[in-house]
């Protein structure tokens, strides 16, 4: 006979699961101040429903330290397992177990959910009710309603095997319990895992000779005078005339097929440097980009050193200093010009092709996502202000346990390249603990990233020796 794993709670059905099984092999002596086993209950009646009440109760008025030791603190009432057996009750509705159940918990009470557990070809189901851990900074749960085994405002208590009303010695660790928030202790270690580098870019060089190269070949589209035309009636193999109208047809029917140019060679011109002012306007955020495709993406660890589960956890990290963050860039996709969002050229001087009726499809040419690859919410938010704040909604973080977010989801990097550390705080938050726990972290800033390069790659720029 092997024993129940009491290392993991069994908040999934395989875990209940699991549990269902080990709980019918040992029957009635697995029973603690963790585990609640009961072969019947009839759960279309209030008195069976309050049963479960009473247990939620009592689960809930044990002292952290001793609901620790099983279950990761949690404690497990087992509804349809009993005599070596595994028979299960009717299922129903969550609803309907919670509105008689919160009669007598409360609103403010204590947590609790189910797991359904299926039994093989059967329609019963094993129920199996989870209460959370017990927190420091919790006073009594009192019962909020009477019925058949519960009275209003009595204090109950799950001990080992039995779930009853609490002494005066118990009630007096219970207060204690209520005014121990205060003496958790913080060991939280925070991490921030990556490279965080200067930036390094030649700017002037790149887009004054992107620019150059551009406006030259706009400018250069531009008429130029032509000398007059004259016939040399005397050319050898047919008359001058004649040669002249065979041209002027071919002429007259390459004009039908093309629209003249419409715009004036100053609208033109303008129209050019208007675009080399929004082309250098969008130049630092394009820059941002290909940056962002060079750096080690950045990860952000935060460790739980204590044995105290903390639920509902957000944490907030500013970094201090000319430190800016910016969404992780796949390398692949930075190297495609249009995925830069960089403002386009005029269309070149000259004339354009008529559609004749057929639909011009040659814009698609030019769509593109605004963003790489498929979206997903980000674990970690960041706003930029010559600082940079952090916000990440951890959610669990199980004693000594640790929280990792996302990879290659963001990248930190700074303008100073005289800058050896950046300094941050911390500040963390978690439901049923009253304070703000805050700390401090030092951050080694990495050796400068040259983005020049890679932005001339990007921009056709390769000189022979690149």
């Amino acid at each position: 006979m092997t024993g129940i794993d009491t290392s993991l709670a069994p908040r999934g059905v395989l875990a209940a699961q699991r549990l269902v099984m080990a709980a019918a092999e040992h029957g009635d002596l697995a029973e603690r101040h963790y585990l609640e086993l009961k072969s019947i209950l009839d759960l279309s009646t209030k008195k069976d429903k309050e049963k479960i009440a009473k247990f939620i109760l009592g689960a809930a008025n044990r002292m952290p330290e001793t609901a620790a030791a099983a279950f990761e603190g949690y404690a497990a009432m087992v509804i349809g397992v009993g005599g070596g057996s595994i028979m299960g009750i009717p299922p129903i509705e969550m609803m309907e177990i919670a509105k008689i159940v919160q009669q007598y918990v409360g609103a403010a009470g204590p947590r609790w959910d189910i797991v359904w557990v299926p039994i093989h070809n059967a329609t019963n189901q094993v129920l199996v009710v989870l209460v959370d851990p017990p927190m420091p900074g919790q006073g009594p749960f009192p019962c909020r309603s009477s019925g058949d085994s519960l009275t209003n405002g009595r204090i109950y208590i799950r001990a080992d095997g039995e779930t009853r009303e609490a002494n005066a010695d118990e009630v007096d660790l219970l207060i204690q319990r209520g005014s121990a928030a205060s003496k958790v202790e913080v060991d939280f270690a925070v991490e921030v895992l990556g490279e965080i580098s200067p930036i390094s870019h030649d700017d002037e060089r790149t887009i004054d000779e992107y620019l150059s190269r551009q406006t030259a070949r706009l400018l250069g589209a531009l008429p130029t005078p032509q000398p007059p035309t004259t016939v040399d009636d005397d050319y050898p193999g047919s008359s001058g005339r004649t040669a002249l109208m065979g041209l002027n047809g071919i002429s007259s029917i390459v004009s039908a097929m093309l629209i003249p140019e419409e715009r004036t060679e100053e609208t033109y011109r303008a129209s050019i440097d208007a675009w080399e002012d929004r082309f250098r306007a969008a130049w630092s955020s394009a820059r941002a980009r290909v940056a962002a495709s060079l750096l080690t993406p950045i990860i952000v660890k935060v460790t739980n050193r204590t044995t105290v589960f903390f639920h509902d956890v957000e944490m907030k990290l500013h970094l201090e200093g000319e430190v800016f963050a910016t969404a992780f860039v796949d390398p692949e996709w930075a190297d495609d010009f249009s995925n830069l969002e960089l403002p386009r050229p005029p269309r070149i001087w000259g004339p354009t092709q008529r559609t004749l009726g057929v639909p011009d499809y040659s814009h698609l040419a030019y769509m593109h996502p605004s963003t790489p690859g498929q979206s997903f919410p980000p674990s970690v938010s960041f706003k930029n202000g010559g600082s940079v704040d952090l916000d990440l909604d951890i959610g669990e973080l199980r004693p000594l346990g640790s929280y990792e977010s996302e990879d290659e989801e963001f990248v930190l990097f700074v303008a100073d390249a005289s800058l050896t550390a950046i300094h941050g705080t911390w500040q963390l938050t978690a439901r049923d603990h009253n304070e703000v726990f805050k700390g401090e972290i030092s951050i080694p800033v990495a050796s400068p990233v040259d983005v020049t390069s890679a932005a001339r790659r990007v921009l056709l720029l390769q000189d022979e020796e690149e």
